[in-house]
């Protein structure tokens, strides 16, 4: 390109061909450009925000990168405290317990109702081994709140499976409809999961793109931890253990939930004899096999929790014929006849 100068033009030529006005305006903008680029603050990492505490008769603990900074405490706190009002045993005031209690009049809420149907999809996908209408069993065994020292003999048993099964009951017009009216609903193999996956799909509608939130050992992860890098879970080795908690293994997970039931942590020991708290609502009795925990991985935690239960009912063999079938990715840890912890996966851990 030729820049053309004529005599009357104010700018006045050098032997170089270019003016000494140009030679100073130029000069001009690039004393303003240094001037901008030497004020602006250097962009500093943001740190990641952490909470945590009690809640739902567990710990938690969420930690998740905001460009705001923003502390969702108190969001946080009411979301536990909703689903305390719609699933908690321990309210007496809850949805649940009004249902359990038959209190006329009692109606669903939307968490209620959410959390209803997903058990019943579940129920159905795993052949009836999740079920959470097992409530009567469970605290039959002693698995309740309320404790109870004493075994149901089988003629309890019996009577008790009447009041169970997940096909006599039904949500209709947020009414729960009843086939048995001492039937009672118990949401603890999945409700922990669904706070999860609440908590987190508020995270992602604040625009948090980098988060791991965890209660009661149920994980849900998008983008990545402080170090640019997949969150690393840590997987519980199924041992009774008065030195910490040992891990079976840590995995990588980014956009992906977790979830890990186990039998070698909650049971009760009668006659000298351990009871798992797991109930297979086929039966009435509890578990009793090899399978000592399972770890599922699904795109959202609901599932994870609730399949994590049914995998641990069914034993090694079924639950992973039926992980295979369904395409859910699990690790399954048992104890071999030589009492040694043996691995079994299904699908991909990463």
């Amino acid at each position: 390109m030729i820049l053309e100068v004529n005599q009357t033009d104010s700018f006045s030529h050098t032997e170089g061909g270019v003016s000494q006005a140009i030679l100073i305006k130029i000069c001009l903008v690039l004393h303003i450009l240094f001037f901008w680029v030497g004020c602006e603050t250097p962009q500093q990492p943001k740190a990641f925000i952490r909470l945590g505490g009690k809640a739902q008769g567990t710990t938690f603990s969420i930690i998740y990168l905001d460009s705001l900074n923003r502390n969702f405490t108190t969001q946080t706190d009411s979301f536990f405290r909703l689903i305390d009002k719609s699933m908690s045993l321990w309210d007496t005031t809850s949805v649940i317990s009004n249902f359990n209690k038959n209190t006329p009049g009692t109606l669903a809420d939307e968490h209620f109702d959410t959390v209803f149907r997903r058990s019943m999809v579940i129920s159905g996908l795993t052949d009836g081994y999740f079920d959470v209408t097992v409530a009567p069993l469970v605290k039959a065994w002693g698995f309740h709140f309320k404790k109870n020292d004493n075994s149901p003999d089988d003629n309890t048993i019996k009577e008790l499976l009447q009041c169970c099964g997940w096909q006599k009951i039904q949500l209709i017009n947020r009414l729960l409809i009843k086939e048995q009216p001492c039937m009672q609903v118990d949401f603890n193999a999945i409700a922990q999961g669904y706070t999860v996956d609440l908590v987190a799909q508020f995270l992602e509608k604040q625009g948090v793109k980098d988060y791991m939130v965890e209660i009661g050992g149920e994980v849900r992860t998008a983008g990545n931890n402080e170090s640019g890098k997949p969150w690393v879970i840590g997987i519980d080795k199924p041992v009774e253990s008065t030195e910490g908690r040992p891990l079976q293994r840590t995995i990588s997970l980014s956009g992906k939930s977790m979830a890990t039931s186990g039998s070698y942590r909650k049971f009760v020991v009668r006659n000298g004899k351990k009871y798992s708290h797991m109930i297979d609502p086929k039966t009435g009795y509890p578990v009793h096999h090899s399978l000592l925990s399972v770890s599922v991985i699904a795109n959202n935690c609901t599932d994870a929790d609730a399949l994590a239960t049914a995998f641990m009912v069914m034993g090694l063999e079924k639950a992973t014929v039926k992980a295979q079938a369904l395409g859910i990715s699990a690790l399954f840890v048992y104890q071999n006849d030589k009492q040694e912890l043996v691995e079994q996966i299904v699908g991909s851990l990463d």
